[in-house]
């Protein structure tokens, strides 16, 4: 009886103390909509110290990305993949529309938001096509 009230008292100590680890901020909400393709879900990401979106979403999800000049793609989150010109992957960080993934720095308690839309940067990267 006393090693169950023992290990009944530490999983309530293990339960207030991850609650209250969460309370304090120290997680990124990463939100995946994918669209039609499959059902959104929500991770969080601990988040001890800064990182760029792009590193919250690799730590939430499997990802591929490719490079294009000077920007970072991300093409795949999850095995939905972007078809260039047709759909492709964005994101906000709470509610806002912010630079590339890999250079922009999100911090605990932030959301960041990637959802699977129609492709609206391709042709801008791109530039016109020549003849």
């Amino acid at each position: 009886m006393k090693l169950t009230k023992f290990f009944l008292s530490l999983m309530l100590l293990l339960v207030v103390s991850v609650a209250g680890f969460a309370a304090k901020g120290k997680f990124i909400t990463v939100e995946i909509n994918y669209g039609d393709q499959k059902a959104a879900e929500t991770i969080q990401v601990e988040c001890p110290k800064a990182m760029t979106a792009l590193e919250a979403l690799q730590h939430a999800a499997d990802v591929k990305t490719h490079p294009v000049n000077e920007y970072v793609f991300v093409t795949s989150i999850n095995e939905v993949t972007g078809v260039r010109g047709q759909m492709a992957w964005y994101y906000t960080v709470n509610g806002q529309k912010p630079k590339l993934a890999i250079s922009q720095i999100v911090k605990a308690g932030d959301t960041i938001s990637w959802r699977y839309v129609k492709d609206v940067c391709s042709c801008t990267v791109d530039g016109p096509k020549k003849k």
